[in-house]
């Protein structure tokens, strides 16, 4: 049943994808696409790659207060491109993505590094939530909107918000746990992760511990995820710029960037076709920009995410077996062994 669904919305996602650009007459596409310079699109792979360095420069920092074990830059920047392939090509969307990169770093001790990927990866949504508040009270502010969509644009911003807040204080009691917890209390067997209880655990205690004692740490990867959503919407202003499109503000490309962020976090769909369309093509319809132009954006960001993913390939085609890691020892977290969880 479960794939029957992904398939279904597969197909229904593909077609959107395709209405859209066929709306748009793929033969002017093709001639806005054609003002794209070499220098130009060299450009934006130059910023695109900056990207995921800085994404790897937060992990770094993640990683490096859960483990003593140490993991050369480009190792992790491998792995995180390796979880951007199973996030573009497979139905996981991020989910299998932040799996792939806690598989990739293997003499970092699982639980370390599966903590390290869940401290990323809440950051990270905190700073996005965020920057997309900021998005919307802006063109709250100063964009006329229909009522409909300032209630859609108002809900989703609380909801997210709301989660996030939740997962965040759940993630300092002992998110691992209480995931447990809920699955017994459904009647959820797992055998699995029963059998991994004790390391799910000491995950959870690492987890808490770096909140409560590598608050340092956390601002500076918090700030560098606001970096990195600003350098998105610098990416998302030269795109326009190069097509032809000058006419598009700064603050524009800012809104875009930040009201779209919502294309991105959506599961099932691999590469988010279709939704990733229909979102930010709202976003341009609200700020009246032309929807060819809009299109044409989207190809191109499509195209750059796509070369990454495919980049991200190489690594896992190249992955080998590795000495096991001795996971039997206790792990404690490295700056404090008295946190309590619960």
């Amino acid at each position: 049943m479960q794939r029957k669904i992904i398939k279904i919305s597969a197909f229904i996602c593909v077609g959107m994808f395709l209405y859209f650009v066929i709306r748009a007459n793929p033969r002017e596409l093709l001639l806005i696409l054609g003002r794209l310079s070499l220098l130009g699109i060299a450009c934006l792979l130059s910023l695109r790659i900056l990207f995921w360095m800085l994404r790897t420069l937060c992990w770094r920092i993640v990683l490096r207060q859960c483990s003593a074990s140490r993991i050369s830059f480009f190792t992790l920047l491998w792995a995180e491109l390796a979880g951007h392939a199973v996030g573009h090509f497979t139905p996981s969307a991020k989910l299998g993505g932040d799996v792939m990169r806690a598989m990739m770093v293997g003499p970092v001790p699982k639980n370390q590094s599966l903590a390290s990927v869940v401290l990323d990866k809440s950051i990270e949504l905190m700073a996005t939530v965020l920057m997309m508040s900021l998005g919307l009270f802006i063109a709250l502010a100063r964009i006329r909107m229909a009522a409909m969509q300032r209630i859609l644009f108002l809900s989703l911003t609380a909801a997210a918000v709301v989660l996030i807040f939740l997962f965040f204080r759940r993630q300092k009691k002992g998110l691992f746990i209480w995931i447990l917890e809920i699955l017994k209390k459904l009647r959820i067997k797992s055998k699995y992760l029963e059998a991994k209880r004790e390391r799910l655990i000491e995950t959870d205690v690492i987890i808490a511990d770096f909140y409560s004692h590598h608050r340092r740490s956390f601002l500076r990867v918090f700030m560098l995820y606001i970096a990195i959503i600003l350098l998105w919407a610098v990416e998302m202003h030269l795109t326009f710029l190069f097509i032809g499109m000058r006419e598009i503000t700064p603050m524009k490309s800012f809104l875009i960037t930040t009201l779209g962020i919502l294309a991105n976090i959506v599961p099932v769909i691999p590469a988010g076709i279709g939704i990733y369309e229909m979102t930010f093509m709202s976003v341009f319809a609200i700020l009246r920009i032309p929807q060819k132009s809009g299109i044409a954006v989207i190809l191109v960001r499509r195209l750059l995410n796509l070369l990454l993913a495919v980049s991200g390939l190489i690594p896992m085609l190249r992955m080998k077996s590795r000495p096991p890691v001795n996971e039997d020892a206790t792990v404690t977290p490295l700056s404090s062994p008295t946190v309590k969880i619960g």
